[in-house]
């Protein structure tokens, strides 16, 4: 159990920094398809060394944005599955009433 947690805690992460850095790559207007998985922690980097003064809030908006998608997503399409398995019918089993379901309530 121990270890698929951390399996996909890890997969979690790996999703994040992709997303992060495809996202980052997005808005820098640079093809989002290069930016690798390594592509946000570089510019991070250069950006606390000083070689990009201007993307601070570029790189915290899409580290957050990437961390919601990659974790938020699975946790919200899980719910949904399991909200739509554990509800109730809205109308319940609807039919029109036979004849002996008539003579039981005591309409006839």
């Amino acid at each position: 159990m121990t270890l698929a947690v951390l399996a996909c805690l890890m997969g979690g992460v790996a999703a994040s920094l992709w997303l992060a850095s495809f996202f980052l790559y997005a808005s820098l207007r640079i093809n989002p398809l290069h930016a690798g998985l390594w592509g946000w922690l570089d510019a991070m980097l250069a950006w606390r060394h000083e070689m990009m003064p201007n993307v601070g809030r570029k790189l915290a908006g899409t580290a957050l944005f990437g961390v919601l998608l990659s974790f938020g997503g699975p946790v919200l399409g899980g719910h949904a599955l399991w909200a739509s398995a554990n509800r109730r019918r809205l109308y319940g089993c609807a039919r029109f009433a036979s004849e002996s379901d008539i003579r039981l309530a005591g309409l006839l």
